[in-house]
């Protein structure tokens, strides 16, 4: 059983500060360009409610982010259907923000 980080080289109970110092949640005051995240919901890595809860810290925080669930992925997205609407919306997302393209819908309503 792996009892620590690889990069932290010790276990929550051994270092706790470390964790914290590392936790996207401890950090989300610092972030200042817009986040796009992603998570699956059958993910056996990272628990998906990982990523509600840093968007819902983002968001409380104000700051500009959208979270894409994929119901039917896990920790890659191995679907071709999923992986093309990634794409499309990474895209979308990097016209929008870096090239002054047009805001794309999702990003303003959100997904269903």
């Amino acid at each position: 059983m792996n009892k620590e980080q690889w990069r932290i080289g010790k276990s929550p109970y051994e270092d706790p500060l470390a964790y914290t110092r590392n936790s996207p949640i401890s950090n989300a005051e610092h972030i200042t360009t817009p986040l796009l995240l992603w998570t699956g919901k059958k993910d056996q890595h990272v628990d998906w409610h990982q990523s509600v809860e840093y968007y819902m810290a983002l968001r409380r925080l104000g700051k500009n982010n959208v979270t894409l669930f994929y119901t039917d992925e896990g920790h890659s997205l191995l679907n071709p259907e999923n992986q093309k609407d990634f794409t499309q919306r990474v895209e979308e997302w990097f016209g929008y923000y870096l090239k002054n393209e047009t805001l794309p819908s999702w990003i303003e309503k959100g997904t269903e």
